[in-house]
C-alpha cells in the first residue's frame, strides 16, 4: 500500500500533468523512474534532498508531501468531459482534490464562518416552465428580487455554501461540479469571460442542487440545466419586458446593451428569447450564423463589467492570519505561495485599508 508521502508525491505530479517519464527528464535525471515508482508505492522513502528536489521539480512546497488531509471527491461532473485528454482530466481532479484539502483545513480554523449548502426545496423538475419556477424560487428564498440584474454570481453562491474555484484549464474546459465531504463545489475556468463563468456556474448549480423527473434522459436534463441560467439571471417576465412578446429580430446592439446590464451573453439571450416564442427559429438561426461568421461564438463583443472571481478562500485566510489563528507560515502553505507573496498581500490589504 502506498504511504502517505507516496500518495502525495502522486497528487503532485497528477496535478503538474507529468508521466513519471517527464518527472525525471525535469529533474535532470538525477532520479530514476523506478525511484519515483517505488516512492509512490510506499516501497521506498527519499532522503531530504530528493524531496526539495521533487518539491521544485513540481511547483509545490515539501510541506506538500507531509499533509495528513484525504479528502474523497463525490459525483465529480465534468461540463465538457469529451473535449479533455485523460490526462488533462486527472490533472484537473488532482488539483481540484488538492485546492479542496486546503480549503477544507482553513475552514476549520474558522468554523463558524463556514455556511449551510443550500436547500432548495422545489418539485422535480420536468419541463422549462418547471424550471422557470424554480429560479424565481431561488430568487425568492435568496432575496434578491424577481427582476433586478445579479451583480455577483459567484459571490452569491459563495454566500450560500456553495465552494467556488476557479483554476487555470484547458480551452476546453468550462467547468465541473461535485461534493467533497458532502458539500457541494464548483471549479470553472478562470480564463473564461465573466457572462460565460456566470452561466457555467448556475449551469453546475443546477446540477448540484435540483432534482429533475426520472423519465428525463441524460440530454433533456443537460440542456435543462444549460437553461437555468438564463431562467435565473434574465426571468421570463423580465426577458418579455426588455424585447417584447414578438419581434422579427433583435439588434446586436440591444443583445450587448442587455448582456452588460444582465450579465447574460447574446447567444444565451437570444436562446432564450427562441424558446419564449419571442423570435423565430429562423431569426435564431440567422443570428447564429452572424455570431459564427464574426468569429465571436467564444468572445462576444460588450464585456460585462463586473470580474466573476472567487473570493470567500481569500477573506477567510487573511482573516485567520490577522487574528492569529494561523501563522504566516501556514497561511502561504494554505494558499500555495511564498511567505513573501502573502506578506506582500497583507501590505497592500493594510494601504488599501488606511487609503
Amino acid at each position: 500500500m502506498a504511504s502517505s508521502f507516496g500518495q502525495r508525491l502522486k497528487a503532485a505530479r497528477l496535478m503538474a500533468g507529468l508521466s513519471m517519464d517527464a518527472l525525471v527528464a525535469k529533474m535532470g535525471n538525477s532520479i530514476s523512474k523506478q525511484a519515483i515508482s517505488k516512492y509512490e508505492n510506499g516501497l521506498m522513502s527519499p532522503d531530504s534532498k530528493v524531496v526539495l528536489g521533487l518539491a521544485d521539480a513540481l511547483s509545490v512546497k515539501p510541506d506538500f508531501f507531509f499533509s495528513q488531509i484525504d479528502l474523497s471527491l463525490e459525483a465529480v461532473d465534468f461540463r465538457k468531459k469529451a473535449a479533455l485528454g485523460k490526462k488533462e482530466i486527472e490533472s484537473l481532479k488532482a488539483r481540484v482534490k488538492d485546492r479542496l484539502e486546503r480549503y477544507f483545513e482553513l475552514e476549520s480554523f474558522l468554523p463558524d464562518e463556514v455556511p449551510k449548502p443550500p436547500q432548495l426545496s422545489v418539485q422535480p423538475i420536468g419541463s422549462l416552465d418547471d424550471l422557470e419556477a424554480a429560479a424565481l424560487k431561488l430568487r425568492d428564498l435568496w432575496h434578491i428580487g424577481r427582476e433586478g440584474p445579479i451583480a455577483y454570481v459567484v459571490d452569491l453562491l459563495e454566500q450560500h455554501g456553495i465552494k467556488v474555484l476557479d483554476l487555470e484549464a484547458p480551452e476546453g474546459f468550462d467547468g465541473l461540479s461535485g461534493r467533497a465531504q458532502g458539500d457541494p463545489f464548483i471549479v470553472l475556468n478562470m480564463d473564461a469571460p465573466s457572462d460565460r463563468k456566470r452561466l457555467t456556474a448556475l449551469h453546475e448549480f443546477a446540477h448540484l442542487c435540483l432534482s429533475f423527473k426520472p423519465s428525463l434522459t441524460e440530454a433533456e436534463i443537460e440542456k435543462l440545466c444549460h437553461s437555468f441560467g438564463g431562467s435565473f439571471l434574465f426571468p421570463q417576465e423580465v426577458l418579455i419586458k426588455e424585447l417584447g412578446t414578438k419581434r422579427s429580430d433583435i439588434s446586436l446592439v440591444e443583445l450587448r446593451n442587455l448582456k452588460v446590464q444582465f450579465g447574460i451573453s447574446m447567444q444565451a439571450i437570444m436562446y432564450r428569447a427562441k424558446q419564449h416564442g419571442i423570435v423565430s427559429e429562423y431569426a435564431h438561426e440567422a443570428f447564429s450564423k452572424t455570431i459564427s461568421a464574426r468569429g465571436w461564438r467564444k468572445k462576444e463583443p460588450g464585456e460585462y463589467p463586473i470580474k466573476e472571481i472567487p473570493q470567500r478562500f481569500d477573506q477567510l485566510l487573511h482573516r485567520a492570519v490577522s487574528e492569529e489563528l494561523i501563522s504566516m507560515s501556514k497561511g502561504a502553505y494554505l494558499a500555495n505561495k511564498s511567505i513573501d507573496e502573502l506578506r506582500q498581500e497583507r501590505l497592500l490589504q493594510d494601504a488599501a485599508t488606511h487609503s
